[in-house]
């Protein structure tokens, strides 16, 4: 069937310092001058989240970040930040400013560098969108603003205190804009983590042991609030939210509204009301896609990821499955896969009970379906940077021999656990 690729649902971008300059409106520009200046003085580099391999130009620099990525088979992304301005920490993709006015001027000015940015190669960049929910309208407004200027998605924002709760039907224009502009909404790993306090090494392991939680709570709320009920074409992507919480939850969300289950039961009888209408699991590959990054069998076994035991057959229990599944490369942060990427794919192809169509789905169809990739445009891209499913199973040990030792997966979870513990 001719060459695949991979289309990264995971990757990471932000103006330089002189560029983001040109998109600052005037009335910040002074405060924007000042942050700038002490960066440099201090010796902070422009950077972000950056692997030491990488330039910091592959971020900004259109032609070289394609170049780049083509090496390793990958011919579009869904791109996320990787610092913007007046942000507190240059490392968080959740930025934080000290004050909500810095803030929405650095969203703004974000949005409209990364929507010129994604016009450099519209058929292979889909930008999410920076917003907040708590002015509604607002919101819309963003929302409509997105797609009126090329940006292929929104990104959920972090869910604090101050935050309506997701089950709320006052955010309903919200999916309903989302819906109406067939812009899915992308949660990326790392949100609404609280303040530990004083960093080091409490906090940070403190951080690494509830990632996943955070940054899967959105879930939960979308599905018990009825919203994909409600709003039946809407899609919301989890990326880096570690795919073994996924897989929990909604097994224990399953278990929830089994009808033969007294906790719901006792729900209903008390509420008088069931806003789902399906188990939990029943909403991936429907409205409930899963980028899976870095990608790596680390995080999740291939097997546990596709739901098939090596002759082909279901395995029991909740499985993301090929039909939600995407691949996600993290370019260019410090635990991307950049350098690991063909021996990855091998991984996914060579395991047996994979078929080329689950390899496929993962790969690059699932993503071009919710991001809305034109796979004919991209196919000149396909055949020159792309590869054949065949070669690569034949090959695939040889090329994952040829990958570096895996040391930055930290917050991969319970596989990590395991083969830690098996070794």
């Amino acid at each position: 069937m001719g060459k695949t690729a991979v289309i990264s649902v995971d990757g990471h971008v932000k103006a330089s310092r002189s560029e983001y300059r040109e998109y600052i409106s005037e009335k910040h520009r002074e405060a924007f001058d000042a942050e700038v200046k002490a960066a440099e003085e201090a010796g902070i580099p422009d950077a972000g989240n950056l692997h030491p391999e990488l330039d910091p130009e592959v971020q900004w620099d259109s032609d070289r970040r394609l170049e780049s990525l083509e090496a390793i088979g990958v011919v579009a992304e869904v791109l996320f930040p990787n610092g913007q301005p007046f942000q507190i920490n240059r490392l968080d993709d959740y930025p934080h400013a000290v004050s909500a006015e810095l803030a929405e001027a650095g969203r703004q000015a974000y949005n409209r560098w990364l929507a010129d940015f994604c016009a450099r190669a519209p058929e292979r960049r889909r930008g999410q969108m920076q917003t907040s929910f708590m002015d509604i309208e607002r919101a819309v407004r963003d929302i409509h603003w997105a797609k009126e200027h090329g940006l292929g998605g929104i990104m959920m924002p972090e869910l604090t205190r101050e935050s309506r709760s997701l089950v709320d039907p006052a955010l309903d224009p919200i999916w309903a804009a989302c819906q109406e502009t067939g812009l899915p909404i992308s949660a990326h790993g790392g949100a609404s983590l609280p303040d530990y306090g004083p960093g080091g090494f409490a906090a940070l392991v403190a951080a690494m042991a509830e990632n996943a939680f955070f940054s899967n709570r959105s879930l939960w709320m979308l599905i018990s609030g009825g919203v994909f009920d409600r709003f039946e074409d809407l899609s919301v992507c989890y990326v880096e939210t570690q795919a073994y919480m996924m897989v929990a939850a909604l097994q224990h969300l399953d278990s929830m509204v089994n009808p033969a289950g007294d906790w719901m039961g006792f729900a209903r009888t008390r509420n008088r009301e069931q806003t789902t209408q399906r188990f939990a699991s029943e909403y991936l590959g429907k409205n409930v896609f899963v980028g899976v990054s870095p990608f790596s069998s680390v995080q999740i076994p291939m097997d546990d990821l596709v739901g098939k035991d090596a002759e082909g057959q279901p395995l029991p229990g909740v499985h993301i499955g090929s039909g939600a599944a995407m691949f996600g490369v993290d370019y260019p942060q410090f635990e991307s896969i950049f350098d690991r990427t063909m021996g990855a794919v091998a991984t996914l192809v060579a395991t047996p009970g994979v078929t080329d169509d689950d390899a496929r789905l993962i790969l690059v169809e699932n993503a071009a379906k919710v991001y809305h990739f034109d796979v004919s445009a991209l196919q000149p891209h396909i055949d020159r940077a792309g590869f054949d499913l065949t070669e690569v199973r034949a090959n695939a040990e040889e090329l994952k021999s040829k990958m570096p030792k895996e040391t930055r997966a930290p917050l991969m979870g319970s596989a990590a656990a395991r083969a830690t513990a098996s070794a």
